[in-house]
C-alpha cells in the first residue's frame, strides 16, 4: 500500500514538477551461453536483452554518505522500480541524453519503491 502510494506520487512529480530533471534511459546487453571459447576468451552470444526506464540523474556532491568505490565523476540515479522494464544489473551500460553510464552499485529504499543507482560515465 505505502509502496504504491510512493510510486504514484513520485511518478506524478516526474511528469510535472520534476519533468525538467527526469531522464529516460535504455540498456541493451548481450546474453551469453554455452562453452567458454579459450581461443577468443569469450562465451558465445545467443541473443540480447534490453530494458528501459526513467529517473532523476544527479550527483553525489552534497550527499554525506557516498559508496565506498565512489569517484568524483560518478552520478546517482533515482529510478522508480515499477517503471523499469527489467532489474538493472551491475555492469549494465545505460544510454541517456547525458551520455553512457555503467551501473556500479544498486540500492533500494526501505519500501522497495525506488532504486538508488551509482553510475560511472563510460568513455571519459
Amino acid at each position: 500500500m505505502i509502496k504504491n502510494k510512493i510510486q504514484s506520487k513520485v511518478a506524478k512529480a516526474f511528469d510535472k514538477k520534476l519533468a525538467d530533471a527526469v531522464n529516460s534511459f535504455t540498456c541493451e546487453k548481450p546474453i551469453y551461453s554455452g562453452e567458454f571459447d579459450f581461443e577468443t576468451q569469450t562465451y558465445p552470444v545467443v541473443g540480447s536483452e534490453s530494458y528501459s526506464g526513467r529517473g532523476v540523474l544527479g550527483n553525489y556532491l552534497k550527499d554525506l554518505v557516498k559508496p565506498t568505490d565512489y569517484q568524483a565523476e560518478d552520478a546517482k540515479a533515482i529510478v522508480l522500480q515499477n517503471e523499469v522494464t527489467a532489474v538493472p544489473q551491475i555492469g549494465d551500460v545505460w544510454n541517456t541524453v547525458k551520455g553512457d553510464f555503467e551501473v556500479k552499485n544498486i540500492g533500494s529504499d526501505p519500501v522497495s519503491a525506488t532504486y538508488i543507482i551509482q553510475l560511472r560515465k563510460v568513455g571519459v
